[in-house]
């Protein structure tokens, strides 16, 4: 498809992860929500327009949620190409059973990419609903290093599950002809049912 097609998908992506960003930021949630959208793209698009829709989105989420945003694009980059990888060789979304482990893969992925910039960045705290379970960690004893892994270890997989899963029942309720203008194998896999093994 053209890329004027593609760009009222990418539009949408982009106002998905900066709205619910933002909800998150203002409730401070242990938990991030911030890329439904890039998941969405990266099934429906492939990989390219996922990754402009994860750095575009949290560009516009560093002016107007939190400065913090533009220093993870990376790990929007990240999510983008680990969930067009998942949706297309290993169908990660087709089916309850194999998109939850799709997205603990997805939280332990981005927790690892994330954790450098938190530590060396902003010294173990973002401002996020996150830093309540770091410090809780690190009044435990733990050194900072330590305590940003626990907690993005005990955050990122539920997190990335439940945006895995978001984004999966967003795929799986869009008309059949809108999904028709989008087809691929990541999109077809996802919409596919599942083998049970």
């Amino acid at each position: 498809m053209p890329i004027r097609g593609r760009i009222p998908i990418i539009a949408a992506a982009i106002a998905i992860n900066v709205i619910i960003a933002a909800f998150v930021q203002i409730l401070k949630l242990p938990i991030y929500m911030d890329a439904i959208g890039t998941i969405i793209a990266a099934i429906m698009l492939g990989v390219t327009p996922a990754i402009i829709v994860g750095v575009v989105s949290f560009l516009i989420a560093s002016v107007l949620v939190s400065p913090v945003y533009i220093y993870f694009i990376g790990t929007q980059a990240a999510i983008a190409v680990y969930a067009y990888v998942a949706a297309r060789y290993w169908a990660g979304f087709s089916s309850w059973i194999r998109v939850i482990p799709t997205g603990i893969g997805l939280g332990i992925l981005a927790g690892v990419v994330s954790a450098p910039v938190i530590v060396l960045v902003f010294g173990g705290a973002t401002g996020s609903g996150r830093d309540l379970i770091t410090a809780f960690i690190v009044s435990g004893g733990q050194q900072i290093v330590s305590a940003v892994f626990l907690s993005g270890a005990a955050s990122e997989p539920i997190d990335k599950t439940l945006q895995c899963i978001a984004a999966m029942l967003v795929l799986r309720s869009l008309p059949d002809f809108l999904v028709g203008h989008f087809s691929n194998a990541a999109l077809t896999k996802t919409l596919a049912p599942s083998p049970r093994k």
